[in-house]
């Protein structure tokens, strides 16, 4: 360990025992009740791992990405392909196996195919994120095994809203020299009817960084080429009938962006999602509640090389689902809630240039799930669960590359052989069990099976990819990918004070993994005189995932003011159970501290977060960790009848040069983290 090095971490170690002392110190606690609101979870799964992040959380540090604005929550990291290009990451599960919600409902784009395209959801649009991890994502299909993102939004008003309500936001600033701005607006015209509006324009320039030195040997302070403009405007109006409500939503979004490493490389995307959503409840009938929502969206992005139009990515999909819950009734001494539903799916993906490495390819996803609760009805009972999900999944390609499942790839194209159709039938079931023990303290663990399809990538990719420089190759002879997952966790509060603890072990039998080739067939050489370009395999191959996740916060009086120290640490670890080592691009274990005081209407809260060196998966390498000090000041107003807050947010105070081991290896020596910085913003909220 260098000098700096040693530094950076006694620094680290210093804060985390100042933090800890000042809660010895502390005299008074607070206790105060915290009430969330927003959720669709159920009270009695209240132990289940389920975060909420609201929409001043995430637009506090300035992140463009959903991905990067979610990037230290519990047990989430991000794929971080530069500023732009970053989807969340869930207990080392990402691309197909974690599911992109919006408003409950499937997202349709392109972002699990690659790790350079964008989801098209800028975080001003939204209301809240929440993530529900592990096996109780079962409702949600075999591909949410990793877990679930659900973006919420406003559109649809879901209760009555009262005379205008609205907020605006701006920032400017950061690593990235943002300029953004954004509004939403809500009024309630009477007789139940309700209207929405938002919309918001983001301009950023390339991330400004610590200075550092690239794989080509170039020296500087920027990621190059990850400059964006993007804008989205949306249209909401619903019905409160009384019992429930019916509503509809329209929305389009755009972005032009850059793609690190291929400086030549631009993509410019569009897309328009068009949603109906709905919920009735009743009183005197078999069924409590039933929900709805179906969604249309048409998606593409264009890629650009040196200014001119290349291959051109089209997505075009439907989705909906209707869950249906019964009046709850008694077996046994035993109260049983049940609720039953089916979500159906279907995308039309093309590929057309000469970088297409995926055919065409349509698939058709129709799923059948029921959940039951039973308790036996007392106070402090426990709360047994079981689900189980049966789908059907087809999935179709028009044409088929010719490299060999063994050997040199052909580097022939994707159209060059037969069409491909393939047919899958996975299923997964779970159980389990949620007690309070008493003292603000419950206890739950649930077991799970479950099988997911292989995607239309994973299946059929054969080609070079030029945004991350490497040459995929797909297995049109993958199976099912079968799991088993075991899972425990503790919760306890009291007032402002709370501590969960999750520990998680995942083993697959043939589990998809991207990994890069050793020996022989390591490269592909695409024209005399060209570099080299890396093969990746879709190879399933066995693994097992364990992890922790923790968390603590509190609350005291200091003073005429309010001292709210936090702490959180999670660990995934994920590895090949074949002696093939460690599995590529896992979050390596990581410390969040902070602790916020507030006075008179102002708030500062410094922050540390200490990331751990990584584990070197196969064709990858060990990164280096990292520690990066934060400071946000806020000042809360009020102004006639209207209120809001201005703040600053100063990130990596240090200017620690800092490296994702989630990253793609091919792309992470071009793309460290932002450097020092300071973001402004401000709020209005009436």
């Amino acid at each position: 360990m260098n000098k700096s090095q040693f530094q950076r971490r006694a620094v680290a170690l210093a804060s985390l025992l100042f933090i800890a002392q000042t809660q010895a110190l502390a005299q008074e606690a607070l206790l105060e009740s915290v009430v969330v609101t927003g959720t669709t979870e159920q009270a009695e799964s209240i132990t289940k791992p389920f975060s909420i992040i609201t929409a001043d959380e995430l637009n506090a540090n300035g992140a463009s990405t959903v991905g990067e604005a979610l990037r230290y929550q519990p047990g989430v990291s991000a794929t971080g392909f530069g500023p732009n290009s970053s989807r969340p990451i869930v207990r080392g599960q990402d691309s197909d196996r974690i599911k992109i919600l919006r408003n409950s409902a499937a997202t349709v784009d392109v972002s699990a195919l690659s790790f350079d395209h964008a989801l098209p959801v800028d975080p001003f649009a939204l209301h809240q994120v929440e993530i529900l991890r592990g096996p109780a994502a079962l409702a949600y299909g075999g591909n949410a095994v990793g877990g679930v993102v659900n973006l919420v939004d406003q559109r649809i008003a879901r209760k009555p809203v009262q005379g205008l309500q609205g907020e605006v936001n701006l920032l400017g600033g950061g690593a990235a020299d943002q300029t953004a701005g954004g509004f939403k607006l809500d009024a309630g015209l009477g007789q139940g009817v309700s209207i929405h509006l938002d919309g918001f324009k983001r301009t950023t320039r390339d991330l400004e960084t610590p200075t550092f030195t690239d794989p080509d040997g170039v020296t500087g302070n920027r990621v190059q080429n990850s400059s964006s403009k993007s804008d989205g405007a949306a249209i909401g109006a619903s019905f409160q009938t009384g019992n429930g409500y019916i509503g509809v939503s329209a929305e389009r979004y755009n972005n032009e962006y850059g793609v690190p490493k291929s400086l030549d490389v631009r993509i410019g995307m569009e897309s328009e999602r068009y949603a109906l959503e709905g919920e009735q409840n009743f009183n005197n009938a078999a069924f409590k509640q039933v929900k709805y929502r179906l969604a249309k969206t048409d998606y593409q992005h264009q890629e650009f090389e040196d200014g001119a139009p290349a291959t051109l990515f089209v997505n075009d999909g439907v989705d909906g689902r209707v869950e249906v819950a019964l009046q709850p009734f008694s077996i046994a001494g035993m109260n049983i809630n049940t609720s039953t539903g089916v979500q159906f799916e279907r995308t039309d993906f093309s590929a057309i240039g000469d970088e297409a490495f995926v055919p065409s390819t349509s698939t058709d996803q129709t799923g059948l799930f029921t959940i039951f609760r039973a308790s036996r009805g007392q106070e402090n009972s426990g709360v047994f669960e079981f689900g189980l999900r049966g789908d059907q999944v087809d999935v179709n390609a028009a044409t088929s590359g010719l490299s060999p499942l063994n050997g040199p790839v052909a580097g022939a194209g994707v159209d060059a052989g037969p069409g491909i159709n393939r047919s899958f039938s996975p299923s997964s079931v779970s159980l389990g069990y949620t007690a309070p023990i008493g003292n603000g303290w419950s206890l739950g663990g649930s077991v799970s099976r479950v099988e997911r399809a292989p995607s239309s990538f994973e299946l059929y990719a054969d080609g070079v990819h030029v945004a991350t420089d490497a040459y995929e190759k797909g297995n049109p002879n993958l199976q099912e990918e079968r799991g088993r997952h075991l899972e425990l966790t503790s919760t306890w509060a009291q007032g402002e004070s709370k501590f969960n603890a999750t520990a998680f072990a995942s083993r697959y039998s043939n589990y998809i993994a991207l990994i890069g080739r050793t020996g022989a067939d390591a490269e592909f050489i695409e024209a005399p005189g060209e570099p080299p370009i890396q093969v990746f395999d879709f190879t399933a191959v066995p693994a097992e995932f364990q992890g922790i996740e923790l968390g603590y916060q509190t609350a005291y009086a200091m003073g005429a003011g309010k001292l709210q120290p936090s702490i959180q640490y999670d660990l995934v670890r994920g590895k090949r159970t074949d002696g093939g080592g460690n599995l590529p691009r896992i979050s390596p274990q990581r410390v969040v501290a902070s602790a916020a005081y507030t006075q008179g209407g102002w708030t500062v809260t410094p922050e540390l977060i200490w990331v751990s060196d990584s584990k070197a998966g196969a064709g990858d390498v060990e990164v280096e960790g990292y520690e990066l000090v934060n400071l946000r000041i806020g000042k809360a107003f009020t102004w006639g009848r209207t209120g809001g807050e201005v703040f600053a947010n100063l990130q990596n105070l240090t200017d620690e040069l800092a490296f994702s081991a989630t990253t793609l290896n091919t792309v992470r020596g071009y793309t460290p983290l932002g450097g020092r910085s300071a973001l402004v913003g401000v709020k209005l909220a009436f």
